[in-house]
């Protein structure tokens, strides 16, 4: 688990280096190091007349880009976190999608009770006129979001480790990176707590995650496979369970 830090604070923290070098994913290390020689020479102080904080900036991810592209490990656990990133990303712009388009039913709702002939079916909250079709329509919202909630509910799998040792290091970028790309739709991570364990005489700082799976037997699958290196206990998040004091 340790290793997934360096990798995951340069994906989140950096430019995207296949990008800053202009380069494809598969490129050569002949062809990485190319491109670098080429767009160093854009932020090179020796070239640059008026090298900027900004510019010197620039200079770092360049030269780390070069140091991570052309290091196998370091690429390849590089590569992993970018990809995670932009699968979160494009999950995210889906949702998005799904709300505008359901704010655009809503106000097409609206407006089609407000032309029509009738009209009568309607009133006045807060000085916004509200018809009968636009409450049909959060009614059905509201049940989509609760019918999706029970689904996730079905797919969330509570994942908890010690803070100490390899548990350092387990966050939400880790805790995506442990299981195949596709299978995780998201991870939250909640605020640690202080439990007692078997074994230990005072408590210990345990950190909660729930993974939410794209599907039900993704979710099976890791609550069969267990705990691994640093993680404790791995089990469904429906399950209620007595807090210990």
């Amino acid at each position: 688990m340790g290793s997934a830090s360096t990798a995951t604070n340069t994906a989140e923290e950096a430019p995207d280096y296949y990008e800053l070098l202009s380069i494809s994913v598969s490129a050569s290390e002949s062809e990485i190091r190319r491109a670098y020689r080429k767009t160093s020479l854009l932020y090179h102080p020796d070239k640059v007349a008026n090298f900027t904080p900004d510019i010197a900036e620039k200079f770092q991810h360049v030269q780390k880009a070069l140091d991570v592209l052309t290091n196998a490990d370091e690429k390849q656990k590089y590569d992993r976190s970018r990809e995670a990133k932009l699968r979160r990303k494009a999950e995210h712009d889906a949702l998005e999608s799904r709300r505008r388009k359901l704010k655009e039913d809503l106000e097409a709702g609206e407006q089609r009770a407000s032309a029509s002939a009738d009209g009568g079916n309607t009133s006045s909250n807060g000085g916004t006129k509200r018809t009968w079709t636009q409450r049909d329509l959060d009614i059905q919202r509201i049940a989509e979001e609760n019918r999706r909630k029970r689904q996730a509910a079905n797919r969330s799998v509570k994942i908890r480790w010690i803070r100490e040792g390899d548990g350092l290091d387990v966050d939400k970028e880790s805790l995506l990176e442990s299981f195949p790309a596709g299978e995780v739709e998201d991870v939250v991570v909640l605020k640690d707590k202080k439990r007692r364990i078997d074994g230990r005489e005072k408590k210990v700082i345990i950190g909660t995650g729930v993974v939410i799976f794209t599907s039900k037997s993704a979710a099976k699958q890791a609550v069969a496979r267990g705990p691994w290196d640093g993680i404790q206990s791995v089990s469904w998040a429906a399950e209620k369970e007595a807090d210990p004091s």
